[in-house]
């Protein structure tokens, strides 16, 4: 019967030479990447003086968008924000946001299915609220 004992030529050996070769590129890299980090510290910039502070800009507000839904029969009804309007209360709603910012628009994507009428509903709804910017969507096909 033959019995192992402790070889020295069994034991497992773990080759270095790949990690130590990736550790020396990280090396090499990171002190390429920080030398032009300095280099771009060390440029000294006059900088121009202003007379005045400036006024910090607001934020255009964001496009508020009617969505126009089909429903079968020739009617529709109306979206904003994920919640139902009717005309009126569409009206009131867009008064508000107008009140907020005097530059506010509007972006109204109708369904294909429904009629034009209904979309001119909209667009009379923002004028009735003083809002001037007013745009409609349409999907762009690739036929010819």
């Amino acid at each position: 019967m033959k019995f192992f004992g402790h070889e020295e030529e069994d034991e497992l050996k773990v080759d270095m030479t790949p990690l130590i070769d990736c550790v020396f590129q990280l090396i090499i890299f990171f002190l390429v990447a920080t030398s032009f980090i300095r280099l771009e510290q060390d440029l000294s910039i006059n900088l121009p003086v202003m007379s005045r502070e400036p006024k910090p800009q607001k934020a255009p507000a964001r496009p508020i968008v009617v969505n126009v839904r089909y429903i079968p029969g020739g009617e529709a009804y109306y979206h904003v924000d994920n919640e139902k309007m009717s005309l009126p209360a569409l009206t009131i709603s867009l008064s508000r946001a107008r009140v907020r910012d005097k530059d506010q628009a509007v972006i109204i994507r109708g369904d294909r299915r429904v009629k034009w009428e209904h979309v001119a509903a909209v667009m009379g709804c923002c004028a009735q609220a003083g809002i001037t910017k007013v745009a409609a969507t349409v999907e762009i096909s690739e036929r010819k």
